[in-house]
């Protein structure tokens, strides 16, 4: 399933596509940062690479990873160091610190730093501390690295940990060139799990009638948005921002710097393509309010509920803007629909 990155403006860092999300929970630079062996683009972690189901994920075992060492930095960073060349068979946690939060459970939305080293040369391959910014993703079979996926189920929020992943339960035989991973090579982590939260499948709350100057949002039988349809009557741009609630959750106000969990669908304004949606896939995980994402992101869902369905009709300047993007044309104006699932 193709991720839903294009609403991104950057991307920044391996981690990102964790989002390790996606890539999508990061911001940053428009070009990424060089901070030594951890400066990246985010394909390298994409929670579909590679993809995989929950039977297939071997449980991850717990146990001392002897010749890894957790420090604290001065800056309260953690500090990973590993007796190279590094290898595990199997994908192996050891609780530095336990947490008395939420346990993980599939489906969860998780908030996390981590440090990402390469277990043969040392090397630093990713790091969310040095951007301040957390990950976050939903804990879902095929939605991450598989050995991620098993060594988070089950911890609580609040943990630190620290993991090491062999190359079948990471990136596979294929490795991955662009960031001196090699198919042999063994992942090995420190993570923080800050949050840890329970997703719905949709928004719920109460409904409420949209403008009657946007196209109509149309559902599949089973209540799931799959396009806008104009009517005629609608303005011929989007003039400034329009943030409607269509269902107002129940949920407290979405603010600045939190992480989201969210599935959308994009089109172009009044009913041309849709040029991306998670409905198909998994939900996307970003931190609002902070630039990662198109500015009409970050200023039409601060303030709403979680649990709302939110349409969004955005003018060129705070979408894509002069020069677009792959499937969106210079200065085309966007709306969306979006469900705020969870919020952290």
């Amino acid at each position: 399933m193709p991720l839903p990155r294009r609403v991104l403006r950057r991307v920044v860092g391996v981690l990102c596509g964790l989002v390790l999300l996606s890539a999508v929970a990061c911001s940053g630079d428009d070009e990424p940062s060089d901070a030594g062996d951890s400066s990246a683009t985010s394909q390298a972690t994409s929670p579909s690479s590679p993809p995989t189901d929950d039977a297939a994920v071997p449980p991850a075992v717990s146990g001392q990873l002897d010749g890894v060492s957790v420090t604290e930095g001065k800056d309260g960073q953690p500090k990973l160091d590993v007796r190279t060349p590094y290898t595990v068979a199997e994908t192996t946690v050891q609780v530095l610190s336990e947490g008395e939060g939420r346990e993980a459970a599939e489906g969860d939305q998780v908030v996390t730093q981590i440090l990402l080293v390469n277990g043969r040369s040392g090397n630093i391959i990713d790091s969310s501390y040095d951007r301040r910014q957390p990950l976050t993703f939903q804990l879902q079979a095929g939605g991450v690295l598989p050995g991620l996926y098993s060594a988070l189920l089950g911890q609580t929020a609040g943990s630190r940990i620290a993991l090491a992943i062999p190359p079948a339960e990471g990136f596979g035989t294929q490795g991955n060139q662009q960031f001196g991973v090699e198919p042999s090579d063994t992942l090995v982590a420190v993570m923080d799990i800050e949050r840890v939260t329970e997703v719905p499948e949709s928004a719920e709350g109460r409904g409420k009638p949209a403008p009657g100057d946007l196209p109509e949002l149309q559902l599949s039988g089973e209540g799931i948005p799959r396009e806008f349809a104009a009517d005629g009557d609608e303005p011929e741009q989007v003039k400034e921002l329009i943030a409607a609630p269509v269902i107002v959750g129940e949920g407290p106000k979405v603010q600045p710097g939190q992480s989201l969990t969210v599935h959308y669908l994009g089109q172009l304004y009044p009913d041309g393509a849709i040029f991306d949606q998670s409905w198909d896939g998994e939900p996307f995980g970003f931190q609002v309010g902070t630039g990662g994402v198109i500015s009409g992101w970050d200023q039409g869902l601060v303030g709403q509920r979680v649990g709302s369905r939110v349409l969004l009709a955005v003018p060129s300047d705070l979408g894509y803007g002069k020069q677009g993007s792959p499937d969106v044309p210079p200065n085309a104006d966007l709306i969306y629909v979006i469900d705020i699932l969870a919020a952290g």
